[in-house]
């Protein structure tokens, strides 16, 4: 009778292990998938979180839900809806209010490190002429408040870069243009990246069609 018991909790406690495992590790999850929470929790984010975001997460780069991960705290309600917007997976959040897209001249080939430091001019550029702002000083505020969320994407050419910097200006969207001196990669007086700040209603008929930057 004793041994019956322990049996019946051996298996009660296996039943839970079980069950608990079945949430936390769904039957659909696929080998990439399992490969890919392996990967982010050897990178140091909490196991727990890793799977809630990968789990909601669909096809989605790794890059984009890493940036989820330094971006939401284990403590928070996870729920990333994601959508698809051209072909291109992007992170929709609806309770962000206003975001700053950075638009990069991709025809000038320039290096990752170059790309960067543009994308880092324009957005900084276009930061310190919302800082003299007074009418954008509650959106600057909610902004940094909300994350500070930025999206990064592509035009194919200068032509294009200036077609979007002018449709920005008709459409009174604050924005900050980078052209390089051409010290290094570019020639000189390069139009490398454009910086615009808006809502996604605002924002969707200048850069909507626009790719994220690969």
């Amino acid at each position: 009778m004793e041994s019956t018991g322990t049996n019946d909790i051996t298996e009660n406690a296996e039943s839970k292990i079980q069950t608990t495992e079945n949430k936390i590790k769904p039957q659909q999850r696929s080998a990439e998938k399992e490969k890919l929470v392996l990967e982010l929790t050897d990178m140091g984010f909490s196991k727990s979180l890793v799977l809630q975001i990968v789990d909601n997460a669909g096809d989605v780069p790794k890059n984009l839900i890493v940036e989820q991960l330094l971006t939401t705290s284990s403590e928070s309600s996870v729920n990333i809806p994601v959508v698809d917007d051209d072909g291109d997976k992007l992170w929709e959040d609806v309770t962000v209010a206003n975001k700053m897209v950075i638009v990069i001249n991709s025809a000038l080939n320039m290096s990752i490190g170059k790309t960067a430091s543009q994308a880092a001019h324009a957005a900084l550029g276009l930061y310190e002429v919302m800082k003299e702002r007074a009418d954008l000083s509650y959106d600057l505020i909610t902004w940094n408040e909300q994350g500070s969320r930025k999206i990064v994407v592509a035009a194919k050419n200068t032509n294009e870069l200036i077609k979007v910097c002018s449709e920005g200006k008709i459409q009174k969207i604050p924005f900050f243009c980078v052209h390089d001196a051409g010290l290094t990669e570019v020639e000189p007086n390069s139009f490398t990246a454009l910086a615009l700040f808006g809502s996604d209603q605002e924002l969707k008929p200048v850069t909507g069609k626009l790719r994220l930057l690969k």
